[in-house]
């Protein structure tokens, strides 16, 4: 027996049963040519391991042992692979998701993009044009918004405004407002964004007067309720004693 000749045909073994592995892996069905790919590496190996027993190479307990050991590292292999992957697709997952812009970020887009409107602004890069441009007709100056659009918008906005605080989305338009100011406007459009922001105080107030007075109604109530259950409980005592 040639050792050298029993080390290459170990080899040869070896490659061979692990194309078998990876052709039955990538056999589809209805694909003619993974599963003919198939049939000839197992025939390959088949006739190679046929052929080692034959000359007695290898016993059959050598060739399955062998068989098992490879077997498990394809799988194993295999698995590693699939949990890299996993663990880039999930990585790329939480990337995309990092990028995309919070709740928080978009409202204020949104309320940016109604503010813009409403002062003649296409884009903050075009405010320096805006000052040459103060009497041109507003709009010419902008894209027209569609109403479907605009009613995307508003849509998108309420829904934000329904989940949130009057206070959290106060906060929102007040940064905002703030971004704006740092806009090269002109005098009519720092103007019109002035008084923007003292309808928005405005309302802060009115809802903050109207929390307060919540509030103490909602006091009145609690004191009126237990000082009128005190005084019914009195007046049933009183009652009881003058039946006695």
């Amino acid at each position: 027996m040639n050792p050298v000749l029993e080390k290459d045909r170990e080899t040869q073994l070896k490659t061979s049963y692990l194309t078998f592995l990876q052709a039955h892996e990538k056999e589809k069905p209805q694909d003619i040519d993974s599963m003919l790919a198939h049939v000839n590496a197992e025939n390959d190996y088949v006739m190679l391991k046929s052929s080692a027993l034959k000359e007695k190479q290898f016993t059959p307990d050598q060739l399955k042992g062998m068989e098992n050991e490879l077997s498990h590292q394809f799988q194993a292999r295999k698995q590693a692979q699939e949990k890299d992957q996993y663990q880039e697709d999930y990585k790329q997952e939480v990337l995309e998701v990092m990028q995309q812009p919070s709740e928080e970020t978009q409202y204020k887009q949104l309320f940016k993009q109604s503010l813009l409107a409403q002062l003649g602004i296409s884009d903050e890069k075009d405010s320096s044009k805006e000052a040459e441009a103060e009497k041109a007709p507003v709009e010419k100056q902008i894209k027209q918004e569609t109403p479907q659009e605009k009613e995307q918008r508003l849509a998108k906005m309420k829904e934000f405004e329904q989940k949130h605080s009057f206070y959290k989305v106060y906060k929102l338009k007040k940064e905002v407002l703030q971004e704006l100011k740092e806009l090269n406007l002109t005098d009519s459009q720092r103007e019109k964004l002035t008084k923007l922001e003292k309808a928005l105080d405005t309302e802060k107030k009115d809802h903050d007067k109207q929390k307060k007075e919540e509030k103490s109604q909602n006091g009145f109530t609690e004191f009126f309720a237990r000082n009128n259950g005190a005084f019914s409980s009195k007046k049933r005592n009183e009652t009881q004693e003058m039946e006695r």
